[in-house]
């Protein structure tokens, strides 16, 4: 059982109540990497059917000091399940009302929203998950509520990481494309241009 076949079964038994996080998402969003874990996330009381699922499906099952609960087979990868908090963002109808239904290897599933994958992503600040924000920004700006992103992120934060966002973007996109992500961060007033020093005489 691979990644995309797990992802099938998560979304054969609870549909629209199992909203896709991490890697999945983003592969949805904007297919440039591919992932061997899952992050997941449910309502308290699907909960249930999501874990009886995976044990069927010969995971192993613990709950971690972090509120998440971790699933792992050893023929296959990780799943991550949160049910209360991802992190410091608290699991909430606002972030499942705002999931969209998107598709990964050929099955439409729900994942969460870019505002939301946004603030997931930047709340981690890893560089993998900032590398992240800049491919998702690059592809799908365009799609993004700077209102809600602002409102659920917070200015401050947007603008502390924009800088190295702009940056990461994968040399294969090309400088072009880096500078077109920086001008648009710079239009939205995430990213503050340096002011130039006073020109000698």
């Amino acid at each position: 059982m691979d990644v995309a076949a797990i992802v099938q079964l998560i979304e054969q038994h609870l549909a629209d109540r199992a909203v896709f996080i991490g890697g999945v998402a983003v592969e949805c969003y904007v297919p440039y990497r591919t992932t061997h874990d899952i992050d997941v996330v449910t309502r308290e009381r699907d909960f249930p059917t999501l874990k009886a699922a995976l044990l069927r499906a010969s995971f192993s099952h613990r709950e971690t000091h972090l509120a998440k609960h971790t699933f792992k087979s050893p023929a296959v990868g990780e799943v991550d399940a949160y049910t209360s908090r991802i992190g410091d963002v608290p699991v909430d109808e606002d972030l499942m009302r705002r999931a969209r239904k998107l598709v990964y290897a050929k099955v439409p599933v729900s994942v969460a929203s870019l505002e939301d994958l946004l603030r997931l992503k930047l709340s981690a600040g890893r560089e993998m998950d900032l590398t992240d924000v800049a491919v998702l920004l690059h592809a799908r700006r365009n799609e993004v509520s700077v209102t809600l992103a602002e409102r659920l992120v917070g200015r401050d934060v947007l603008r502390m990481h924009a800088p190295r966002v702009s940056d990461l973007l994968p040399q294969e996109y090309g400088w072009q494309a880096r500078r077109a992500l920086k001008a648009w961060l710079i239009d939205v007033g995430w990213l503050v241009p340096r002011r130039k020093g006073p020109s000698a005489p």
